[in-house]
């Protein structure tokens, strides 16, 4: 029950940004704006303070990064096999394909495993996710730019990935924590007010951006990722990280960054690569909705 007692502040600061974006409290401009704050400074403080930061003896585990990293390359390939039987228009395809596999950790799961495992959990969560946000922010624009007949340069796709803050930060981290960084006192303590400020400034935020319409016309689609992101890929990981042998806790980790929902971050990846923004909505707020008893099930399915 673990999971369940870190799951429950999660999804009441998720709902309580939904009451305050629909009461007025907070417009719908302050919630784009408050996103934008803990996407681009309060989160990349998180990852490099917990990231560079970390014994990496202890917070890096190869076998999960390479096992996670391979699950989300594996559903990507799948959902991609999946719309081309389908047929879906080209603006659905790159959509669908980047919802089943880009998962909100940073709102989401580190909350949860936070709630549920402490700051040493956290910490494997950072590390690990030092390689996902580059893998997913990778596939999710070359799924995108394949899906409408472009081709970007391996260049400038990495360029593009490594702009992201996350990336930027959470790379950044594994450096310094490489290098067995300890910051300056004033820098340890403004990285840290920052970093209590992320998680729950995170889940208001995604709460208050929410769109209980989005998925009129694209349910079908909508299902589709989200039967894959929220229960095949942290299953896949579940049998494959148990399989391996791995930690409790590794194991813990694994399962519930692979279970979270679609990333808020891809509906404008979406609109600027020319994708079906309507399905993009979708996704976010079917997958966040199914998370609910998603993650439910998966602390017993720990816990067991």
């Amino acid at each position: 029950m673990t999971v369940l007692a870190g799951l429950v502040p999660v999804f009441i600061l998720m709902a309580l940004g939904v009451g305050v974006r629909r009461l007025g409290i907070l417009s719908g401009e302050a919630a784009n704006g408050l996103n934008r704050l803990v996407a681009n400074v309060a989160l990349p403080a998180l990852l490099l303070l917990k990231v560079g930061t970390s014994p990496l003896k202890e917070s890096l585990s190869p076998v999960l990064m390479t096992v996670c990293c391979g699950l989300v390359v594996a559903v990507t390939a799948v959902a991609w096999l999946l719309v081309k039987a389908w047929k879906l228009a080209p603006a659905q395809q790159g959509v669908l394909a980047q919802a089943a596999m880009r998962g909100n950790l940073a709102y989401v799961a580190f909350p949860v495993i936070l709630g549920a495992y402490g700051d040493g959990g956290l910490r494997v969560a950072a590390v690990t996710a030092a390689t996902l946000f580059p893998v997913m922010n990778l596939l999710s624009v070359a799924a995108l730019e394949t899906a409408r007949g472009k081709r970007e340069s391996l260049g400038r796709l990495v360029l593009r990935v490594l702009a992201n803050p996350l990336v930027a930060s959470s790379l950044l981290g594994l450096v310094l924590a490489a290098a067995h960084w300890k910051p300056w006192g004033w820098l340890g303590g403004t990285l840290q007010i920052l970093a209590d400020f992320a998680l729950p400034g995170a889940l208001l935020a995604l709460g208050a951006q929410l769109r209980l319409d989005a998925w009129h016309g694209v349910w079908r689609q909508a299902a589709a990722a989200t039967a894959l992101k929220v229960a095949v890929q942290p299953v896949l990981a579940l049998v494959a990280l148990r399989a391996l042998g791995l930690p409790p806790l590794e194991t813990a980790v694994g399962v519930l960054l692979l279970a979270a929902p679609t990333a808020v971050a891809s509906y404008p990846v979406a609109a600027e690569l020319g994708g079906d923004t309507d399905l993009a909505g979708a996704c976010i707020l079917l997958t966040t909705v199914a998370a609910i008893p998603g993650y439910a099930i998966f602390s017993l399915l720990l816990a067991a």
